[in-house]
C-alpha cells in the first residue's frame, strides 16, 4: 500500500490543473481553425473521389446522369438554347468570278485586192457608220484596165449586130431562091448554097453573142474590182487603230498575213460583253438570264448591271474555272476591250426561278 501511495501521489504532483494552464499563442490560435478547414476540404476530397472513381470506370448510369442533370452547372448561351431556336448558317447567295471585257465585233479591216493607198479619211477614235468610206487605193490601172473591157464589149455588141444583119439578109435569099427554085428557075444547088449561108451565119451570130457576154462579164469584173478599191465599214462603229499610211503598199485579205496586217481595226461598242470565269463548284449556281453586278478595276465606283447570256459549254482543264458571257443591260460608255472586271452573280434570281420551276411540276 505505501507503493501504491507513493506512486498515486507522484502521478498527481505531475498532473496540470485546468485553472493553471497559460494562454495560447496567438499564432496557435488561428493554426487550429485553418487545420479543420484543411481537414474538412481533404475529407470532402476523398469522399468525392471516392463518389466518381465508378462512374469514370464503369460509365455514367441513368441514376447518376439524372443526378448530374440536376446540379446547375455554366454552360455556354447557345449551348442551352433549343435546337430550333439555334441561328442558322447564313446561306451564300452572290457567286464572285473574275474575267475581261471583249468585243464580239471587233475586226481588222482587210482590202479584198492590193493596191497603194491613196485615202484615209478617218482617224483612230474617229466614228463611222456602216458603207462609211475607211480608206481607198488607188484606181489608175484598174480605170485603164476598165475602159479596155468596156471597148471590148461594145465590139461585141457591134459584131452581133452585124451577124444578125447578115443573118436576116441571108434568110431573105434563102426565101428568094426557095421561090425560084418552085418554078423552075433556080437550081436546086443553088437553093442548098443559100440554106448553107443561113445555118452558117446563126452559127456565126451564136458566138458573137457567147463573145458579147463575155466581154460584158469583163466589164462587170472591172466594175467591182473598182468598187473594192474602196475599203467601207461593215456596221457602225469606231475606229481602235489605224495599220496604214498613206501611200503604202497593201496585200488583198486572200493573200494572208498577221493579225495586224489591215487597213485599220475597227469596233462596235455595242458589242461589248464580259466573259466571266467562275470555279468549277459553283457551276451549277450559273444560269441563263442571271442577274449580277460587274465593277471594273477602271471604273471601282461605277457598278454596272449585267445579265447572263450563256454559258462557254466547256470547262478550263488549266485554270478549273467555267465561262460566263455577259451582257449589260443598258449599253455602256468609256468601256474598252481587255477590260479587266470583278463580276458578282446573284443567285436571288436562281433560287427563285428554281422554285417557281418546283412549284409547276409539283402542279
Amino acid at each position: 500500500m505505501n507503493a501504491e501511495a507513493t506512486i498515486a501521489n507522484r502521478l498527481r504532483s505531475l498532473s496540470i490543473e485546468r485553472n493553471e494552464i497559460p494562454p495560447a499563442a496567438p499564432l496557435a490560435a488561428h493554426r487550429l481553425p485553418r487545420r479543420r478547414t484543411m481537414l474538412a476540404v481533404v475529407a470532402v476530397g476523398s469522399a468525392l473521389a471516392a463518389y466518381t472513381s465508378p462512374m469514370i470506370i464503369n460509365g455514367l448510369s441513368k441514376d447518376t446522369a439524372e443526378h448530374v442533370a440536376s446540379v446547375p452547372q455554366a454552360a455556354p448561351a447557345t449551348a442551352s438554347m433549343p435546337r430550333d431556336l439555334a441561328p442558322a448558317p447564313t446561306a451564300n447567295r452572290t457567286v464572285i468570278g473574275s474575267g475581261y471585257v471583249i468585243a464580239e465585233r471587233m475586226i481588222t479591216l482587210r482590202p479584198e485586192i492590193g493596191g497603194k493607198v491613196s485615202e484615209l479619211p478617218l482617224d483612230v477614235g474617229d466614228r463611222f457608220i456602216a458603207g462609211q468610206l475607211i480608206a481607198g487605193l488607188d484606181t489608175t490601172t484598174d480605170e485603164i484596165e476598165l475602159r479596155i473591157a468596156r471597148s471590148q464589149a461594145m465590139g461585141a455588141e457591134a459584131s452581133v449586130r452585124r451577124g444578125e444583119v447578115s443573118l436576116a439578109q441571108a434568110r431573105k435569099t434563102l426565101e428568094r431562091t426557095r421561090l425560084l427554085s418552085e418554078r423552075g428557075a433556080a437550081s436546086v444547088s443553088s437553093l442548098d448554097s443559100d440554106n448553107l449561108a443561113v445555118l452558117q451565119l446563126t452559127s456565126d451570130l451564136d458566138v458573137a453573142r457567147q463573145s458579147a457576154e463575155t466581154a460584158r462579164l469583163q466589164v462587170a469584173t472591172q466594175e467591182r474590182n473598182m468598187a473594192l478599191h474602196r475599203i467601207v465599214a461593215p456596221f457602225d462603229g469606231i475606229v481602235v487603230n489605224r495599220l496604214v499610211g498613206l501611200g503604202d503598199m497593201v496585200a488583198s485579205g486572200t493573200d494572208g498575213g498577221g493579225p495586224r496586217d489591215g487597213i485599220a481595226i475597227l469596233l462596235d461598242p455595242a458589242s461589248l460583253v464580259i466573259d466571266v470565269d467562275v470555279a468549277q463548284s459553283n457551276a451549277v449556281r450559273i444560269k441563263p438570264g442571271q442577274t449580277a453586278t460587274a465593277v471594273l478595276d477602271a471604273f471601282p465606283d461605277r457598278p454596272l448591271r449585267m445579265r447572263v447570256r450563256t454559258i462557254v459549254p466547256a470547262a478550263s482543264l488549266q485554270k478549273g474555272t467555267v465561262t460566263a458571257r455577259l451582257e449589260f443591260t443598258a449599253p455602256p460608255t468609256g468601256l474598252l476591250p481587255n477590260m479587266a472586271a470583278k463580276v458578282t452573280l446573284n443567285t436571288a434570281d436562281l433560287e427563285t426561278s428554281t422554285n417557281e420551276k418546283g412549284a409547276t411540276d409539283g402542279q
